[in-house]
């Protein structure tokens, strides 16, 4: 289905200028995708039907140029009134989604382009294709991630000269993870084994920032405040329940991007169900709330009690919902998938196994370190 054969006026005429329109059929015809686009650039953008927008659209999306053709995209938005334009629109951008990992965001553009036109043919064959291609992708990430959760135990039981790590110690084991891909993003690292690390007076500007403008952290309140409203664990503990009973979450009057939330949240919570703790996934949250405490700390946001105190409170409450590194390493890693890939990304499930990968491979290089803090 072309994006040039969905809509035509009542007289089945081609909307814009015919002339230029049969050149660029005999063009999509012959294949020669890069002359549509030459060929529509020589037409002044203020002069361009949207006819021909969508055709340069179409022709850069088939040459897989798909920056270029968001950005045509956008462009012609503004110019667009009618229901099935806007249609036509979001099935384009959902042709640049599906082509760039990103299956159930194109869904989910699909949904809007039938909610704008329910008569578009073929689009409910668009959105089961791109969900169908969406499963197998998680049905391969859970294949990757029970080969590396079998490593992690074997390291963890077959380790020699574990140690018992201090009371005070242990958060820095939980933050591990988030606190290397959280520095990572300023070129900073912090050390696992510094307890009570700082940044250099070069980096705690740097580091001040990247808390206030990403978290919205610039004190112990805020943390708090932060933490209070971004937990990923009610919400899918809310779908690890619908999925253990077998029952529908009712999304009647949700936007498309509702309804795609709540199905690839779910698609994650029934391809990983064998592999979810017993406990939940809430070590994520714990994970990235001990290693943001490091951060801010690390840049004087925090004083050395207020540090302490929260530091010492979630790893409490880590210690009371997880009894082994393997059910957290489990937790995390799934939880930061989960993350990636719904939250971080949209919806890129690739992305969110490669990040799967590198916490799994921190879990099987660490853990085995320790014994549990429990």
């Amino acid at each position: 289905m072309g994006l040039s054969d969905l809509f035509k006026k009542k007289n089945n005429d081609p909307i814009g200028d015919d002339s230029i329109l049969s050149q660029l059929d005999e063009l999509k015809s012959a294949g020669e995708y890069e002359k549509i686009i030459q060929k529509t650039e020589e037409v002044p953008a203020d002069n361009r039907s949207n006819e021909l927008w969508f055709r340069r659209i179409e022709a850069l999306i088939k040459v897989s140029r798909f920056n270029d053709a968001k950005k045509e995209i956008s462009l012609l938005s503004k110019r667009c009134s009618k229901p099935e334009e806007d249609a036509r629109l979001y099935y384009s951008l959902g042709l640049v989604f599906d082509n760039t990992d990103s299956e159930l965001k194109a869904a989910e553009c699909f949904l809007r382009a039938q909610e704008f036109y329910p008569e578009f043919e073929g689009i409910q064959d668009a959105i089961d294709d791109s969900i169908k291609r969406a499963g197998q992708k998680l049905s391969d990430a859970k294949s990757t991630f029970e080969k590396l959760f079998a490593d992690i135990s074997d390291a963890i039981k077959n380790s020699e000269d574990k140690k018992k790590i201090d009371e005070n110690d242990a958060f820095s084991y939980i933050s591990m993870i988030q606190a290397s891909f959280l520095s990572s993003m300023l070129n900073m690292q912090i050390p696992l084994g510094e307890l009570f690390f700082k940044c250099n007076d070069a980096d705690k500007p740097k580091m001040k920032s990247f808390l206030k403008e990403k978290y919205g952290i610039v004190d112990l309140g805020s943390l708090q405040q932060w933490f209070g409203g971004n937990q990923i664990s009610p919400e899918l503990d809310i779908i690890i329940s619908a999925v253990e009973k077998n029952a529908n979450i009712t999304m009647d009057n949700a936007s498309a991007a509702e309804k795609m939330h709540i199905k690839a949240s779910t698609m994650v919570i029934k391809e990983f169900k064998d592999l979810i703790p017993k406990s939940g996934l809430i070590a994520w949250d714990y994970c990235t709330i001990l290693a943001i405490t490091r951060m801010a700390f690390s840049c004087d946001l925090l004083s050395n009690m207020e540090y302490l105190q929260t530091c010492l409170f979630f790893t409490d409450a880590c210690k009371g919902r997880y009894s082994s590194w393997e059910d957290f390493s489990r937790a995390v890693v799934i939880g930061g998938f989960y993350n990636t890939m719904c939250l971080d990304t949209q919806y890129d499930i690739k992305a969110a196994t490669l990040f799967g990968n590198v916490a799994a491979s921190h879990c099987k290089n660490n853990y085995p370190k320790v014994t549990w803090i429990g």
